[in-house]
């Protein structure tokens, strides 16, 4: 087994400070024990999909702390939490409170077809990819 170095492209904490506190070293070194054991079981078991799957779950994690984003500004400013476009129509037709309910609303929306869209489409480009590299492999190790 070789080891990595600090600058390797694997590494999953690549580009994160340095931590100065004894704290921040610690957890430091459970994440990155954490992520190297998880990526050796991921590549173990699923091969070169494992970088889609983990790259897809990143982005659904990213996005989902995003469509919180709109429910949590709607919260805070108008004070009302707006969940589905019935909810708008219980609101002033005049009051500025409906149209803020169906912004919302879907902003939200178009925020889970934006993480479907990245999904699938990571998906399929990286299918492609590895299909093109699985043929590619068996072209080139059939004998004539």
């Amino acid at each position: 087994m070789s080891q990595k170095s600090p600058d390797s492209k694997d590494d999953p904490l690549l580009g994160t400070p340095k931590p100065s506190t004894e704290s921040g070293k610690r957890t430091q070194a459970f994440l990155t024990g954490f992520w190297e054991s998880l990526d050796q079981v991921g590549r173990a078991l699923m091969g070169e999909l494992w970088r889609t799957v983990y790259l897809s779950v990143q982005d659904a994690i990213a996005l989902g702390i995003l469509l919180q984003v709109p429910s949590w500004l709607g919260r805070i400013i108008i004070g009302k939490d707006f969940a589905s476009y019935d909810l708008c129509l219980l609101e002033s037709p005049l009051g500025v409170t409906r149209y803020a309910c169906y912004i919302i609303i879907t902003s939200d929306f178009l925020l889970w077809i934006l993480l479907a869209c990245r999904i699938l489409g990571r998906f399929i480009a990286d299918g492609r990819e590895l299909w093109q590299n699985m043929k590619d492999k068996n072209n080139g190790t059939r004998k004539p």
